[in-house]
């Protein structure tokens, strides 16, 4: 795997883009959690060139100040596509990133072959509300992201540091890699409201119709976070898109179960 940054638009964004594997490329949108070179991005590059940038606001990419809505944000990814000369590629987005991938497929039904929608964000059901989880404390937060709340990312989010900088020893080891933390933490949580706050609901529904590709969307059976009865919203508003519900997985199915999800992929890729 190797890490570069890109310039966009003359400099106005700078983006910290994860790229590995061999063979035909495909583009990644990550999740409120971040992005790293998970087991499913190693297991997807079996085979393709994943493509995977940070969001701006995610990690070290720059210029969500020049991002004030959903469709600012499109243009700037479908200008890094230009950028990167990508076109007619499978799209998978997870989470805050799946509502972006939907959001591009309905924008540029062309660019993009096959469509995959893992826990997506971006629909409102008054009957089953999306979880606010900017208000959330963090054991439950856990208890909505993973189905095995034992498990050693979910205790890693139940007992991540919630303490103010101004109560940590910025001269000691712990104190340095708290502070990185809580910034880290806040940069993120503040790009995602642009989003996806008060609820997350900016439209999409009135251009999902658009999304025309072979089309796959899959949800974690316990999602606390994205009910899985939005798995069937968004299939029943895509022409082409199968669900898959997957067992023993919450919203960060895509961790909780890569093998299962890339296998999934793979056999909507081969359509």
């Amino acid at each position: 795997m190797n890490e570069r940054a890109i310039p966009v638009r003359n400099g106005r964004f700078e983006v910290d883009l994860l790229e590995g594997g061999s063979g035909d490329p495909l583009l990644f949108l990550h999740g409120v959690s971040g992005l790293e070179w998970t087991p499913l991005l190693e297991r997807l590059s079996v085979g393709h060139t994943v493509i995977a940038p940070r969001t701006p606001g995610f990690g070290e990419s720059t210029g969500t100040e020049n991002l004030d809505d959903i469709h600012d944000l499109v243009f700037f990814y479908l200008d890094l596509l230009d950028q990167l000369g990508l076109h007619e590629i499978p799209l998978v987005g997870h989470s805050l990133g799946g509502m972006f991938a939907a959001e591009l497929a309905a924008t540029q039904p062309d660019r993009f072959s096959h469509v995959t929608l893992v826990s997506p964000f971006g629909l409102w059901d008054e009957a089953n509300p999306v979880a606010d989880l900017f208000s959330m404390a963090l054991p439950d937060l856990a208890r909505a992201m993973y189905a095995n709340e034992k498990s050693e990312a979910a205790v890693a989010v139940a007992t991540a540091p919630q303490a103010r900088m101004t109560e940590v020893d910025p001269e000691t080891e712990t104190g340095q890699a708290t502070i990185k933390y809580l910034v880290d933490r806040a940069k993120s949580m503040s790009t995602a409201a642009k989003y996806l706050w008060p609820i997350p609901n900016r439209g999409l529904a009135k251009r999902l119709h658009r999304v025309r590709q072979p089309g796959l969307v899959i949800w974690g059976e316990c999602d606390g976070i994205v009910p899985p009865v939005y798995a069937e919203h968004f299939a029943a508003q895509i022409t082409n898109a199968t669900v898959h519900i997957v067992p023993d997985a919450a919203h960060m199915v895509v961790d909780e179960q890569p093998q299962i999800v890339a296998g999934l992929i793979d056999r909507l890729l081969s359509r």
